[in-house]
């Protein structure tokens, strides 16, 4: 009898071992920190079999902060979000447009579920996740009517992208690019925007207020725009954009477009990795000129280490680039500005190690940053001005109590024109070179508060 119940008592205590890890939570992200996706525990060798999946968040210096568990069992509205060890196009992450949430994708299939691309969405739902700045995680939303597979005919889903977490797109190995509500239940129906080719698609993102998708397949060898805008409707024509090859060769994942000229309106570089492991792979830099875009050169290693994972930052000329591959996780600066080679095209070595056996790394991005945004100068920060407004060259930023600062500055689509920085004592911000003029929003963190303000450059 002893026997028995001590075997009973150390079952029970191995249960919640194993089960403390889900159930602690999340801490905030700290802003200006990487995220990295990172399918597989160590534990036992990667296959096409549905697996565990974690975020990574590592300072800027490579050094881990937290690891947090996607759920393995259904919670409440939470489903499961596993991933398949063998995939290498799965688990793309991206960062929403207005930078508070991370997004990324995966299936709702329990871990060890067999050739997990071969099963029916309407069986094991897709599943698109959404991680808040503080690090609660959510996976609600589950899609039943795309990206399906067959044991004939096995089927993806890749990437997920947002404005503002309320709604998202969709793409993966079929079935095109999908509309899908946030919350969405395993029963309710998407909106294809495109069933035209090529429905086979890699990454999916927003910049400048429009809608872009990657692929190698068909004739769309690198980046193309879906329809203009935001589309919420089918029918959208998915258009390559000119100057990228329409030839098989190119093997393009995941793209950071950026606003770099002052005589070019809207973006107008963008960087885009591209998983060769010959010369040509890396990170392509490619620009618009005329109607055209050029392709300016690649930073890459010997050999390239198999890029699929891309984010970026832009501080006036400077990009600041995060990748990931075979190798890991990589940082590289390009200040060469608009229409110019990179300023190095030697990729440094690996800021963060790739797992050593049993785990691999899959997307990457910045970590997610909240915002209280004010509607009034009541909302948030009472008391907080910037003055000039309308500004030409540089601002002053009254705080309304004394303390330490952070601030950064956004387009109206919410893409990051400047970086988070300390403010100064002077309290004196200069505005990057070259901003356009136009409508900003000016975020202003202090302490664990985070204000916006409507600055007008003039």
């Amino acid at each position: 009898m002893k026997h028995l119940f001590a075997t009973k008592l150390r079952a029970c205590l191995a249960s919640l071992f194993i089960m403390a890890p889900a159930l602690a939570p999340a801490a905030p992200f700290t802003p200006g920190n990487i995220v990295v996706v990172r399918v597989g525990d160590g534990s036992a060798t990667l296959t096409s079999a549905a697996t565990a999946t974690f975020l990574l968040e590592y300072t800027p210096a490579g050094v881990l902060v937290q690891t947090i568990a996607l759920p393995t069992a259904v919670a409440g509205n939470n489903s499961i979000l596993t991933n398949t060890g063998s995939s290498t196009s799965d688990a793309v992450l991206t960062r929403s447009v207005n930078g508070a949430y991370l997004v990324l994708t995966g299936y709702d299939a329990a871990v060890g579920t067999l050739t997990l691309t071969a099963t029916a969405s309407a069986t094991n739902n897709r599943v698109i996740g959404r991680v808040a700045a503080d690090g609660t995680v959510d996976t609600s939303t589950r899609i039943s009517d795309a990206f399906s597979g067959t044991s004939a005919s096995t089927a993806n889903i890749r990437s997920a992208a947002t404005v503002d977490g309320t709604a998202f797109y969709a793409v993966g190995s079929n079935t095109g690019v999908r509309y899908v509500p946030f919350g969405n239940s395993g029963t309710a129906a998407t909106t294809a925007l495109s069933t035209a080719a090529p429905t086979n698609n890699r990454s999916v993102n927003i910049f400048g207020g429009n809608l872009y998708v990657s692929s190698a397949s068909g004739s769309n060898f690198g980046i193309s725009q879906v329809g203009t805008g935001l589309p919420t409707t089918a029918s959208q024509t998915i258009t390559l954009l000119p100057g990228f090859p329409t030839t098989s060769g190119p093997s393009t994942y995941a793209f950071y477009f950026a606003d770099l000229s002052t005589t070019v309106p809207g973006v107008d570089v963008v960087y885009a990795v591209d998983d060769r492991t010959t010369t040509d792979g890396g990170i392509q830099k490619w620009s618009l000129v005329g109607s055209t875009w050029t392709l300016n050169g690649t930073i890459t290693g010997t050999p390239a280490p198999a890029l699929r994972g891309l984010d970026g930052k832009t501080t006036g000329t400077t990009v600041s680039l995060l990748a990931s591959g075979n190798g890991g996780v990589y940082l590289v600066s390009d200040n060469a500005g608009y229409n110019a080679a990179p300023s190095t095209t030697t990729l440094p070595a690996a800021l963060i190690a790739a797992p050593a056996s049993n785990a691999v790394f899959r997307g990457v991005a910045f970590a997610p940053a909240a915002t209280v945004t004010a509607t009034n100068p009541g909302n948030a920060l009472p008391g907080l001005t910037i003055s000039p407004n309308p500004a030409t060259d540089r601002i002053t930023v009254a705080l309304p109590q004394a303390g330490a600062a952070t601030v950064a500055l956004r387009d109206l689509t919410g893409r990051l024109v400047l970086a988070p920085a300390a403010l100064g004592t002077d309290r004196q911000l200069r505005l990057p070179a070259g901003l356009a003029a136009g409508t900003y929003l000016l975020e202003v963190r202090q302490g664990a508060i985070t204000a916006v303000r409507r600055l007008q450059k003039n």
